[in-house]
């Protein structure tokens, strides 16, 4: 086995460690303003812009989920629409040897205890889910990675850890930067569905490469990082121990995450047995990417698609101002089912009315309520254009605004002048 010694894999793989080690499995957690500092916080467990199932994390479930049922699924009921139902399609994708061990037996118990838990959990990745299988089909890889999400971040776009990883892959700005995702004022690629997806199953088979195929040490170094993997290795190496996951000394944390992930495996595969019903979930594409040809906001997006800016929001996380960014390809996450009427009514658009929010900076003494009075807006929709969870705002900071009707010019500029 080559053991890491280069620095390209091994600070992403450090920074996965660090919001590993900082988060602790904490699932759906809230994507921040900006604060003074150009820096998220974390007070809260959940997104207050995207209307969201309940969810905890399976450490807690116990604590958070009254009067747990269980009960053995029919087979038949457990299968969604679709040919086979993404249920069968993602286990002919299994590729992971499913393992008995008693982590993975431990976690068994605790999903088969509050067994609407984990169906919640995987309802929340409708959006998604289609998507990441079909590219793990078509790079070959197995599909329970499609279920790493689950762990991550509960399915969460908007979760934010601690230690400032982010998106349903929760990748740190330096693994962000590894592998090829950007990041500005407009926009996060660690959120975006499309992009953050890709980059993960390309930094997990550059991973798996890297132990030589093993798949459990990849998953173990995507969690860990690379070097604390590499050193329980030369480790067990030198006292002549077996160098394979379930025998090295790795973080506590780590040594959950892949049993996590088999116990998931375990439940796909059947069910049934575990007193589990899965999600009814659609075997079809769920969204479609469109290029707008042009600058919009979401909230216009979402009118011509006959959508809400909240499913606009979820689907197009990684646009943190809720626009396409300037001097960009500009393309947009519409539901499938809206694409036709978003592109018919896109094209009668004027090109004018493409953007309607101004770029404010604001100013000493401004409050939420005095910026919204000005442009004919409400605080709320201040609060979900700019994604914020409080009131509390810094002066010399940029927001976006949403105009109202007959806004007047309050000092902002307009996007669609400016930009």
């Amino acid at each position: 086995m080559t053991l890491l010694t280069t620095k390209t894999l091994w600070l992403p793989a450090l920074a996965m460690a660090v919001s590993a080690t900082a988060t602790q499995f904490l699932f759906a957690p809230v994507n921040r303003a900006l604060d003074s500092n150009g820096m998220g916080e974390w007070n809260t467990w959940y997104a207050p812009v995207v209307p969201q199932r309940n969810f905890s994390r399976p450490d807690e479930v116990g604590a958070n989920l009254p009067g747990a049922v269980t009960g053995a699924a029919e087979p038949a009921a457990a299968e969604a629409a679709g040919p086979a139902g993404i249920w069968e399609r993602m286990r002919s994708g299994f590729r992971l040897v499913p393992a008995a061990t008693s982590p993975v037996q431990s976690h068994l118990k605790r999903f088969h205890r509050y067994p609407h838990h984990v169906e919640r959990l995987l309802q929340r990745g409708e959006p998604y889910l289609y998507y990441i299988l079909s590219s793990l089909e078509e790079r070959g890889l197995p599909a329970e990675l499609a279920l790493l999400p689950v762990i991550e971040s509960a399915f969460d776009p908007f979760a934010v850890s601690p230690a400032g990883a982010a998106g349903i892959w929760q990748f740190m700005p330096v693994t962000a930067q590894h592998t090829g995702l950007r990041q500005d004022w407009w926009y996060d690629g660690r959120r975006d569905i499309v992009a953050a997806t890709e980059a993960a199953l390309d930094y997990l088979a550059e991973l798996r490469q890297h132990f030589d195929g093993d798949w459990l040490l990849a998953l173990a170094a995507y969690n860990a990082g690379s070097a604390k993997v590499n050193q329980a290795i030369r480790y067990n190496r030198s006292e002549g121990k077996p160098i394979d996951f379930w025998h090295l000394p790795l973080p506590r944390e780590t040594r959950d995450y892949v049993p996590k992930l088999l116990a998931l495996q375990a439940i796909i595969r059947d069910p049934a047995a575990h007193g589990i019903t899965l999600p009814r979930l659609a075997n079809a594409d769920y969204f479609s990417i469109v290029d707008t040809g042009g600058q919009i906001d979401l909230q216009v997006a979402a009118r011509l698609a006959g959508s809400t800016v909240e499913e606009m929001q979820r689907l197009n996380p990684g646009l943190t101002r809720s626009i396409t960014p300037p001097a960009s390809q500009h393309t947009l996450v519409i539901p499938r089912t809206s694409e036709r009427r978003f592109r018919e009514r896109l094209a009668l658009l004027p090109p004018e009315q493409r953007v309607q929010a101004v770029k404010y900076r604001i100013r000493w003494g401004d409050t939420l309520s005095t910026i919204a009075l000005g442009y004919r807006t409400t605080v709320a929709r201040l609060l979900q254009a700019n994604r914020l969870d409080s009131t509390v705002i810094y002066a010399g900071k940029l927001i976006i605004v949403p105009m109202g009707e007959a806004a007047e010019d309050a000092g902002g500029e307009l996007h669609a002048a400016l930009m």
